[in-house]
């Protein structure tokens, strides 16, 4: 299949925009041929927000199985069910009193959410934190979703790979490298650092989609189970970057040679903390 990274600038507080924006962003995914496409972290708000009244207003419900979508999902749905694309993006979820940074997992006839579980900085203070993290069964293969900080989390990831995810998708507001610029090297972000790590520690395929513009970093990738970059994106520029990739490989390519295996060759006892 074709997988996508939609690599564009979310506008702070605008929903309407940035609901015109993914759409585009889907729409030129889906004409070069995507059958999967992945968006930016909290695309349909952007993550500045004056007060949390502000991100109360902008959230969008959900329900269980997305029946009581807000405007950008039900948009995505449709786009999904029009095209036969599946989409994964992420948007600010309001559940009650309750927000939630999300990532939405939709398809023809799919809806699932996952929240964020590892909240970075003053997203503790907003938000609550997602307390699973599921492998959604698709037809396109089995999908793990992260959400920026998450994939600084070794765990995480190798959760995912260890319940069976073929493709792992980080939808991303990364807007600093945390890396002095003196020692950066060959154009690779922290984020692209981890999304290599990820897929070559648990040979499966990863997909990150960063935003561009007011500082962030964009360096989107599409990454293989060897760790090889397969599509990268510039610092700035909007972009859609897309690779073919066979999830079989996620499966096969455990065993590493003959004698080592990536699952199988783990030492439980020796990971003990106490």
């Amino acid at each position: 299949m074709i997988v996508a990274c939609a690599q564009y600038a979310v506008r702070d507080g605008d929903p309407e925009t940035n609901l015109q924006r993914s759409a585009r962003a889907i729409r030129e995914a889906t004409d070069g041929g995507a059958d999967l496409v992945v968006l930016p972290e909290l695309a349909n708000s952007g993550c500045d927000f004056y007060s949390r009244e502000q991100a109360l207003r902008l959230a969008e419900e959900v329900g269980e199985t997305g029946e009581n979508a807000g405007p950008t999902l039900r948009a995505w749905r449709e786009v999904a069910k029009e095209s036969g694309v599946f989409v994964i993006g992420g948007f600010l979820e309001r559940e009650g009193a309750s927000l939630f940074n999300s990532a939405a997992v939709i398809g023809p006839g799919l809806f699932r959410r996952y929240r964020k579980t590892h909240l970075w900085a003053r997203e503790k203070l907003l938000y609550e934190a997602g307390r699973d993290l599921p492998v959604f069964d698709t037809p396109l293969g089995k999908i793990g979703v992260l959400i920026c900080y998450d994939a600084w989390f070794p765990e995480a990831a190798r959760t995912l790979a260890l319940r069976g995810a073929d493709l792992l998708c980080v939808p991303a507001n990364a807007p600093d490298d945390w890396v002095p610029e003196a020692q950066r090297r060959g154009g690779l972000t922290i984020l692209n650092v981890h999304a290599v790590s990820h897929a070559n520690a648990n040979r499966l395929f990863v997909a990150c989609a960063n935003r561009v513009g007011d500082d962030y970093l964009g360096r989107s990738c599409i990454v293989d189970p060897t760790g090889g970059v397969l599509a990268f994106g510039s610092e700035a520029e909007e972009e859609v970057l897309k690779a073919e990739i066979d999830v079989e490989r996620s499966r096969r390519e455990k065993r590493l040679v003959e004698h080592s295996h990536a699952f199988g060759d783990r030492n439980d006892d020796a990971y003990r903390v106490f």
